[in-house]
């Protein structure tokens, strides 16, 4: 596949996925044995979708927007930021209600127009900040 043609899949699995909520859609997008170097504890697939499912409980109202998308080779890198109210349990802290900004990088390995590998890197101390269970310095 050609660059152009991964970075085309990783913007229709943010918009069509994320963007307008089709969980139903992660079969077309995302391999069933992904490798995910991340925080997924369950493999492949069903440990995405689970990441999802966790995400949109604790941020219903979630937005992401791709900041910057860099493709070469089979590779395609999204600097992302994500926006959302804290409404429901994020690894054990409940709801506060409060608004919170994340910015992170995913790098995406493709074959065949699915993922198959992904890197996730997220700024979860600036988030657990804004939602007050890290103090903020000064």
């Amino acid at each position: 596949m050609s660059t152009e043609t991964n970075k085309a899949v990783i913007r229709r699995y943010f918009e069509q996925v994320w963007k307008q909520d089709r969980p139903d859609l992660f079969e077309e997008f995302i391999a069933d044995n992904v490798v995910h170097h991340g925080i997924e504890q369950v493999p492949g697939l069903e440990g995405m979708k689970a990441g999802y499912a966790m995400s949109l409980q604790a941020f219903p109202d979630l937005q992401l927007t791709i900041d910057d998308e860099i493709a070469e080779d089979d590779k395609v890198v999204i600097r992302w930021t994500l926006k959302a109210t804290h409404q429901g349990e994020l690894m054990g802290i409940p709801g506060t209600g409060k608004k919170v900004m994340q910015s992170g990088f995913s790098i995406f390995r493709l074959a065949n127009a699915k993922v198959v590998e992904l890197w996730f890197l997220a700024d979860n101390m600036s988030m657990m900040q804004q939602l007050g269970v890290i103090p903020t310095p000064g």
